[in-house]
């Protein structure tokens, strides 16, 4: 090959390279923006003093009212606030879920981290989020075959943009190493907010909103499923998508959320049929 050869290919290859630099410095930049990690606390705001995971100040961190495992209603996880073991809402009503827990009280600052997330067009904060539902799930060494977020609607999906359980569920199954799948539970009907309705509206609510493709049937069989929401209510919508795995041939649904509903009203102190899945 000649000299002019060469000259006409390098300043090709230098364009080539140029562009490639250029897409991916454009791509890092849009990424900073819609994701940018370890910033600021994500509740007061303040810069934090090096990488970390979870963006929680250590004065912010300390105020915020963790769920303890010995503290919480053995079936649905509801912080109790005497020496009782499941709470009134486990008593009065049967659920499909086998055992349910959150690493926060829904109120104060967790609430404004799920608005943020959900409305204020910040789904960077579901790393947060993950993270410490990992570092919860670390605790109650639990053991599962797959991670499944509760899914959206079409129609929620079009409005907010994302599914923010999908979000959260999809980086905890990277953190633990366990396969996550996004695909098997559907919502196939859109319902009115749960926020809006009674215990009995929930529940009719509901009815019909899940399904699991029948192709996905031999997959969930004999599987243990760990089921992704971001906040736990009543536990109407875990327990119907925990119906509908199990029907399809899941073994058992555990449930972990970022943020459990407040149960103030403890009952009586033995339930049937709480299995343990505690090693």
């Amino acid at each position: 090959m000649n000299k002019r050869q060469m000259k006409k290919i390098l300043p090709k290859q230098k364009r080539k390279i140029n562009l490639r630099q250029k897409l991916s410095s454009f791509v890092d930049r849009i990424s900073k923006i819609l994701y940018p990690n370890n910033i600021k606390c994500l509740i007061c705001g303040d810069d934090l003093p090096q990488k970390q995971d979870i963006e929680f100040c250590a004065k912010c961190e300390e105020k915020l009212e963790y769920i303890d495992n010995e503290k919480c209603c053995l079936r649905c996880g509801a912080k109790l606030i005497a020496e009782e073991k499941y709470c009134l809402n486990c008593q009065n009503n049967q659920f499909d879920f086998d055992m349910s827990r959150a690493v926060f009280v829904y109120d104060g600052a967790i609430k404004t981290i799920i608005y943020n997330l959900k409305y204020g067009n910040k789904p960077y904060i579901s790393n947060t989020i993950s993270y410490c539902m990992a570092r919860k799930l670390k605790s109650l060494n639990w053991k599962v075959d797959m991670v499944v977020p509760v899914p959206s609607s079409k129609e929620t999906l079009k409005e907010r943009g994302f599914n923010q359980a999908e979000l959260i569920a999809r980086k905890l199954s990277e953190i633990i190493h366990v396969d996550f799948e996004n695909e098997i539970l559907q919502k196939i009907k859109h319902t009115e907010k749960q926020a809006n309705l009674s215990g009995i509206e929930r529940r009719t609510n509901l009815e019909g909103a899940f399904l699991v493709d029948n192709k996905y049937k031999a997959f969930l069989k004999g599987k243990t499923i760990l089921l992704i929401d971001d906040v736990i209510t009543s536990g109407s919508t875990i327990s119907f998508c925990a119906k509908e795995l199990k029907k399809n041939g899941a073994k058992a649904v555990l449930v972990l959320g970022f943020a459990r509903a407040f149960y103030s009203i403890p009952t009586q102190s033995n339930l049937k049929n709480v299995k343990s899945f505690i090693n």
